[in-house]
């Protein structure tokens, strides 16, 4: 093989590598992405529900994360205010995690 060729080859490789690289960032930022948006949805969900007085706040804002394709992992209610944590897929990266907490504003409490 010439010196030209392996050359080619080199640079070949290494733009596929950089290419594989940037395909991974890509999804895990939109995985990223996702999760954020899951867990604001899913505490908008469940505050909501509370100011309702729904019985099941964090049943409610487990659909809303599954509607949004996220696994709600956890949900705790601390008075009016509801905080969940949600999980979205990125394989094969590890599954992508946001936090949210939604509930009234101090000036909306009873």
């Amino acid at each position: 093989m010439s010196t030209g060729a392996a050359s080619v080859l080199a640079w070949t490789g290494a733009a596929t590598a950089v290419v594989g690289g940037l395909s991974l960032l890509g999804t895990g930022v939109i995985a990223q992405s996702r999760a954020e948006t899951a867990a604001d949805l899913a505490a908008l969900a469940g505050a909501d529900a509370v100011a309702a007085a729904h019985a099941q706040p964090c049943a409610v804002a487990g659909e809303a994360a599954d509607r949004n394709g996220a696994l709600l992992v956890a949900c705790e209610l601390r008075e009016w205010d509801v905080l969940v944590t949600v999980q979205v897929e990125a394989s094969p990266l590890p599954a992508a995690t946001s936090q949210a907490r939604a509930g009234p504003g101090p000036a909306d409490l009873p």
